[in-house]
């Protein structure tokens, strides 16, 4: 019978290349970017940058933000907790700290504006008109949290030719997706545009607890309107309107042995990393935790998974957590683009606000023992402005404008020791914290004040040199509030009694603690770009970037008044560069080498209940290469390298003084995609492999032997068919085809309970859609 089945594919492949007919390249297609606030081709600007078209994002199958770095050479993306924090990654700068207050140093832009929210940058791409990737600082034009550079995230705009989808898709655990839009002139000169996105699925974590429900959720709605005035030709206003709501399990992690290797365990050096051990010494390590003094009833025992007796079954994809934890997100806007051509240079003006609220608990021990819940309460706004004006001559080119942000947010973070926190059921039972008399119930606002003036000039030497240079000045103003409260259940008090000293020790926060941060830095650039033909650019800039600073603040406080904030971070990078297509237009190759000098980089350590940000000096060395190939007719191919060898400078902790691995920044990762088009059936169908390898990485800022991921390697593939007049398309795809486990991210907890908790990626997952375009 397979070899009937296999017999007819190939009989189907030869007579499809037989009467073939001309099939474009996907890859090769020319996508406009705006990466200098001006639209230009791709091919056009110095930076190392990567595009898709919403149509490319479509035809190669990237779907959303957690899946689309498997072919963006040196980004990574990490979504952990079902979502409630969006982590981007490129070049080693990232923010691992997941509390709600901090900003990330890889900017994420939509449609113009700044979204300043961790928890709010995982997005559903529908109905897009474009995605750009700018790695390397971008100080200049894009602000002061961009060290590590952008994402920026384009929709489809509104025009006067009426035109529209649906699309429907279903899958494995449940799945189901719909999503539409409709767009079109309501007039002369208006048009408007109206996009939405249904996702949901039951889960790909099972939970062995009959009154539990699966965990890894989805369930999403977003939707989007949009409004385009164009009176005349110098000026159009768009207005843009959003939402988006989720409402979901909380997160559950799979979790391993760890222990604190503090010394007396034979068999181990005490030099303070946390390491998983045998179970003997894992065994004698619990021995000395607070599970063996008798205050819950749970002891440790030989083979177990933690100190309190719990043995995990080994699958990462079933739990028995006890805890029905929950994600509750409303996030919505609405900016105002206005764009005006006057006889000085062309005026934009781009307004934006948005509103963020959130709820989550989480089963952190993720065991049917009442150990550890964790909470997360955010309710938040922000408004932005930026106001630019930008004009050309003969030979220059030339941006200016003035910015304004702020950010008002107050927070409520903890663990729940009461069992209070729900989402409308009745209240959780007591944890291990609470059975001790602990509560940490920590409260505190914030509120972010930004202002900046920026401009950059373009001036052609001759035909083949251009030299750049760019300046931006930003002043931040940042107030926080802090409120950490930590006693006795009967009663919240100071965090100096005696109770929670006993447990945590001396080192703890003050209550009602309030500090400002108030500074002002500059960010820029130089560069030299040379073209030597039309094909080729080639060149060579410097840049600073500046990330201000922050604040610790999150669900605990372990830390001294005087550690609640953190410094500015000021990277200095030096790369070269180019960019081409060769091979009669058939190959497009982009390269890239760096060094940065990072002053003062922002890492982030997690140690049990210590979360806590600093400043170390840093450097990365690095290049990356992307490669785009149309071979024959039909073939699409795309290779991606990343190297980096990224390093915190002289790190002192566990081992010593020494440099240790930045982050999530694996020496190697490689990214390969291959695509086959032919014509059938009255269309064209085509057939898709491409993968990613992740070579292994620290995944805390202190290189701990538990807290390291292997390399792993992903492989997808998919099929799809487009009718000739390009009215239907159908996809059918497999993700993650050889059902690989890795480690996207882990945190410690062998301190409270002797264990390292890991977020489980999706397993492979089945699917496909259908689409119907009309125009």
């Amino acid at each position: 019978m397979k070899s009937s089945i296999f017999s007819c594919i190939k009989i189907t492949l030869i007579f499809s290349i037989a009467f073939s007919v001309q099939a474009q390249s996907v890859l090769l297609e020319e996508v406009t970017v705006t990466a200098q606030k001006r639209e230009q081709d791709l091919s056009d600007v110095a930076i190392s940058i990567t595009a898709f078209s919403g149509d490319q994002l479509r035809q190669l199958g990237f779907s959303n933000t957690d899946t689309f770095d498997e072919q963006v050479p040196g980004l990574m993306v990490t979504s952990y907790g079902g979502g409630v924090t969006t982590i981007f990654n490129i070049r080693g700068s990232q923010q691992l700290d997941f509390a709600d207050q901090q900003e990330a140093p890889v900017a994420v832009y939509v449609d113009g504006a700044y979204n300043s929210y961790l928890a709010g940058v995982g997005f559903n791409f529908f109905d897009m008109d474009r995605i750009e990737v700018l790695r390397g600082s971008q100080g200049t034009l894009f602000g002061r949290n961009a060290t590590g550079g952008v994402v920026h995230l384009i929709s489809k705009r509104p025009t006067q030719e009426t035109e529209g989808y649906v699309e429907a898709g279903g899958g494995e655990y449940g799945k189901y997706v719909v999503e539409a839009a409709i767009g079109g002139g309501l007039s002369e000169t208006v048009s408007g545009r109206v996009s939405m996105y249904r996702e949901r699925n039951d889960g790909y974590t099972e939970n062995t607890n009959p009154n539990v429900d699966d965990h890894n959720q989805i369930d999403n709605w977003s939707t989007r309107a949009q409004l385009l005035f164009e009176p005349n030709e110098d000026f159009s206003l768009l207005i843009n309107g959003r939402y988006s709501t989720d409402d979901i399990t909380g997160g559950n992690y799979h979790i391993n042995r760890s222990l604190v290797d503090v010394g007396g365990i034979p068999g181990l050096p005490g030099d303070g990393f946390i390491q998983e051990g045998t179970p003997a010494q894992h065994l004698a390590y619990c021995q000395g935790a607070p599970a063996s003094v008798g205050v819950l009833s749970f002891a440790p025992v030989l083979g177990s998974t933690n100190c309190f007796g719990y043995t995990d079954d080994g699958n990462p994809y079933t739990t028995e957590a006890n805890t029905e934890g929950f994600y509750n997100r409303d996030h919505y806007g609405i900016s105002g683009t206005m764009t005006w051509n006057t006889g000085i240079g062309e005026v934009t003006s781009i307004t934006d606000y948005q509103d963020f609220k959130k709820r989550y608990l989480e089963d952190t021990d993720s065991s049917p023992l009442q150990l550890f819940d964790f909470f997360q309460d955010m309710d938040s706004n922000q408004i932005s402005q930026e106001l630019r004006i930008a004009g050309e001559t003969d030979r220059t080119r030339w941006t200016a404008g003035v910015y304004y942000l702020n950010i008002d947010s107050s927070y409520r973070t903890g663990v729940d020791g009461a069992g209070t926190q729900t989402s409308g059921g009745a209240p959780t039972d007591q944890d291990f914290l609470g059975a001790i008399g602990i509560s940490l119930d920590n409260l505190y606002t914030l509120e972010t004040e930004t202002y900046a003036i920026f401009g950059q000039l373009e001036f052609d030497i001759n035909d083949q040199f251009t030299v750049i240079g760019g300046f931006r000045w930003t002043e931040d103003e940042k107030d926080l509030n802090f409120v950490p409260q930590c006693g006795f259940l009967s009663g919240l008090a100071d965090i100096s009694n005696a109770n929670c000293q006993g447990v945590f020790g001396p080192i703890v926060q003050e209550l009602g603690h309030v500090q400002t941060i108030s500074e002002g830095d500059w960010s820029g650039n130089i560069e030299l770009d040379y073209r030597p033909n039309e094909d080729w650019l080639t060149y060579f800039k410097i840049s600073r970037g500046h990330k201000a600073g922050g604040f610790n603040a999150a669900a605990t406080a372990f830390f001294l008044p005087e550690e609640t904030a953190f410094g500015s971070e000021t990277p200095l990078t030096y790369e070269v560069g180019a960019k081409g297509t060769f091979w009669g237009g058939k190959a497009r190759l982009g390269a890239s080498a760096f060094y940065i000098d990072y002053q003062d980089f922002q890492t982030f350590t997690q140690v049990g209940l210590s979360l806590f940000l600093s400043n170390i000096d840093a450097e990365v060395y690095g290049s990356e290469i992307e490669l785009a190939l149309n071979p024959a007719e039909g073939w699409d191919l795309l290779f991606g390298l990343s190297l980096l060898d990224a390093q915190q400078l002289d790190f002192d902790g566990p081992g010593g003084v020494r440099d240790r691995q930045m982050p999530n920044a694996p020496d190697v990762s490689f990214n390969g995609l291959i695509r086959y088009e032919w014509p059938m059936m009255k269309g064209m169908m085509a057939a898709q492999f491409d993968g990613q390898y992740v070579d292994s990485r620290t995944l805390n800022g202190i290189d701990h032997p538990s807290l390291i991921g292997d390399d792993y390697t992903i492989l997808n593939a998919n099929v799809s068919w487009v009718s000739e007049d390009n009215h239907w398309e159908a996809r059918l795809y497999v993700k993650n085809l050889t059902d690989k486990y890795y480690v996207p991210t882990v945190f410690d907890l062998a301190g409270i309970q002797g264990t390292n908790i890991e977020q489980a990626p999706a397993p492979r997952w089945f699917g496909g859609s259908v689409r119907y375009n009309f125009f």
